[in-house]
């Protein structure tokens, strides 16, 4: 099975894991309909026709949790976010096994996010 960290998760503080979700984001004046591209408990890495300015106080659904996030980077129509309070592993890895189960039906594709 192929590893579904991104090519830079030995960098980071905490692995990121590679999907293709949609999801919305709240901002002080909008709804916007987004796709994470890839999250950690830490934040995401976020698609948006039209994204927010870096510094941005933005809320996003990240499955059944709406998280507060602050804009750090963008580039073009992607960007990146620190969540305000880091989701738990528990949390991060229900995300991605929902995702896993609404792209690959019946699939047994369970993963962890935090080695053991």
């Amino acid at each position: 099975m192929a590893s579904r960290l991104d090519a830079t998760h030995h960098m980071r503080s905490a692995p990121r894991y590679k999907l293709f979700q949609p999801s919305d984001m709240i901002t002080a004046d909008s709804l916007t309909r987004v796709h994470l591209l890839n999250l950690s408990v830490g934040g995401a890495l976020i698609y948006a026709a039209d994204p927010p300015e870096p510094g941005t106080a933005i809320r996003v659904r990240c499955g059944a949790h709406l998280l507060p996030a602050q804009v750090a980077w963008k580039d073009h129509r992607r960007f990146g976010v620190t969540f305000v309070v880091p989701l738990t592993d528990a949390d991060l890895n229900k995300t991605i096994a929902e995702h896993d189960a609404r792209v690959s039906p019946g699939s047994q594709c369970a993963r962890s996010a935090v080695a053991a």
